[in-house]
């Protein structure tokens, strides 16, 4: 099992090879499971965090850079998160905007189905 701080200890291209390592050896794994030969199923369960313990300290890191950003997010009092008054629907109000929606999306199927009731009526004429 590995430790995430001995993860953070290595470089960008050793963390790419350790997952490359890990998610080869995940596969492997599932294969011998498969036929029958893995003798500890626990160890796939042991790769797939070591997997999630790679790939969480590549995020850490590709976060690091916009590190300020998410320190103001943190440190923003919760009232100012809040969604915006204008996405803040009743049921009602949702339930009004579908059915003029529907309406609408009938009358154009009724427009339609006249226009083509009309131009059957008119080729019919002319045979």
């Amino acid at each position: 099992m590995l430790k995430a701080r001995d993860l953070r200890i290595l470089d960008e291209e050793e963390l790419e090879d350790k997952l490359r390592e890990l998610k080869e050896t995940l596969f492997n794994l599932r294969f011998q499971h498969a036929t029958g030969q893995l003798d500890n199923p626990m160890k796939i369960k042991e790769a797939r965090r070591d997997i999630a313990r790679v790939c969480t300290v590549m995020t850490e890191r590709e976060f690091a850079i916009h590190g300020e950003a998410f320190e103001e997010a943190a440190a923003a009092p919760a009232h100012e998160l809040e969604e915006p008054e204008e996405m803040l629907e009743t049921e009602a109000e949702v339930v009004e905007e579908l059915e003029a929606e529907a309406e609408e999306r009938v009358g154009v199927v009724d427009e339609s189905e006249e226009q083509l009731e009309e131009e059957v009526e008119e080729e019919l004429k002319d045979i």
